[in-house]
């Protein structure tokens, strides 16, 4: 009779828990929307970063050369670099910022350009972007019989960090929000594990779409318009946070879709807030 009871009232206090996060869900949903709403009143001043650090950390050249100090270090990987050398700060920049201002606008947020900077507006910097050039160990594993397949390689690739610096009205603190995120552009290799007709070996047949310069470009635009819907994301839930309760505030972090109008969670696609040292 006890443990009956006990299931009984396992399962009104689960049905109860589930009518609260309902509830506490709907509230949140209701308040992003009132914020979306809003977009077009919200002012955005939007200041570029004057350059951009970049690296090499294809370091294989330096057993086949020697140098002295960390400059010649530096100089050999830069003069051995694929892309980063190659790559035009202004241009890259150019086509990063394109993307993300075009795409605040999709949110239908007032963008400000120049840094210029009006009553009630937030303020977004682009502190610093740095680019490091690497290897990219690609894996790829296949079962016959009772036998496995495994396929190395070694991709061109480029990681690509930002941080952002925030201020505005929903911020606290004179030093505002500085936010980061990081994204990786490799070669993209399209393979498979395949069985040679004639001998019956085992293969590994793959396309390889090299990594060039000109789509590192292209990507740089991309990568802006993402991280525009991260700012959005991220100002729509500090906005959740500062007019629900804790007690009302689930741990979803909501994010927007400007094109199909719908809401969803996010999982890793957000920034990264770090600690101010300021």
């Amino acid at each position: 009779m006890f443990a009956k009871w006990s299931s009984v009232r396992i399962l009104l206090t689960t049905a109860l828990l589930s009518v609260a996060l309902f509830s506490m869900g709907q509230s949140e949903r209701k308040l992003a929307k009132e914020f979306v709403a809003q977009a077009s009143k919200i002012s955005v001043s939007v200041t570029p970063p004057p350059f951009i650090y970049k690296y090499n950390l294809k370091t294989g050249i330096l057993d086949s050369i020697s140098y002295h100090n960390k400059r010649e270090k530096d100089s050999i990987l830069w003069v051995h670099s694929d892309f980063v050398q190659n790559i035009v700060d202004s241009v890259f920049i150019q086509h990063y910022m394109k993307g993300y201002v075009s795409e605040l606008k999709k949110y239908g947020l007032h963008v400000i350009k120049n840094g210029a900077l009006f009553n009630n507006a937030y303020s977004v910097s682009v502190a610093q972007i740095e680019l490091e050039e690497q290897y990219y160990l690609f894996s790829d594993t296949a079962y016959y019989d009772n036998d496995v397949y495994v396929h190395h390689q070694f991709l061109n690739a480029l990681d690509v960090s930002s941080w952002f610096s925030l201020h505005g009205p929903l911020l606290s603190g004179k030093s505002g929000k500085v936010l980061f995120a990081e994204n990786l552009l490799t070669d993209n290799i399209d393979g498979h594990f395949d069985i040679d007709p004639s001998s019956g070996e085992i293969k590994y047949l793959y396309r390889l779409d090299s990594l060039t310069v000109k789509n590192i470009y292209s990507y740089a635009q991309n990568l802006g318009r993402t991280y525009a819907g991260y700012t959005f994301d991220y100002l729509l839930n500090t906005f959740l946070n500062k007019n629900l309760p804790a007690s009302r505030r689930t741990d979803r972090y909501w994010r927007y879709d400007p094109y199909r109008k719908r809401f969803f969670f996010a999982i890793d696609d957000k920034f990264v807030p770090l600690q101010n040292n300021r």
